[in-house]
């Protein structure tokens, strides 16, 4: 009976952390209108090369839309923490809890963390593959 006690308070901890790292998707605003019709003009074919730089597939406009699970928008919270171990490998944030901009390209996804203190005039995109593999970032 101790050990049962144990496991369901290990597992009630290990549920509230996660639970407090989770990210939740912006709703459809003005800003998302903007990332949507900039994917949108990616899949021009003048723009072939880039879409091959990022591993972004080559879809039409309804399959550019934007993310509402919950569930997807967590993994996409992971997925731009991760980023960081990219470009620094050592460095230790906490998990972004702010609402994120998750726009799934058929089976891609961009992810964009306006919370940023981030004084420039554009924002960072990340692409990210059907399996959240970092496929490289753009500005928009």
């Amino acid at each position: 009976m101790r050990i049962f006690v144990m496991l369901c308070l290990s597992l009630m901890l290990a549920s509230s952390r996660s639970a407090s790292a989770q990210n939740t998707c912006h709703r459809a605003d003005v800003t998302s209108a903007h990332f949507i019709e900039t994917l949108n003009m990616m899949m021009d074919t003048s723009q072939t090369a880039f879409r091959a730089k990022l591993q972004m597939p080559l879809v039409t406009s309804s399959a550019i839309v934007l993310v509402s699970d919950s569930a997807t928008c967590a993994r996409a919270g992971l997925a731009g923490d991760s980023i960081v171990k990219v470009f620094v490998p050592n460095a230790v944030y906490a998990p972004t809890t702010a609402p994120l901009y998750v726009i799934k390209i058929g089976t891609s996804f961009a992810v964009a963390d306006l919370n940023q203190t981030d004084q420039s005039d554009f924002d960072w995109v990340f692409i990210f593959g059907p399996l959240w593999e970092y496929r490289g970032s753009m500005r928009m």
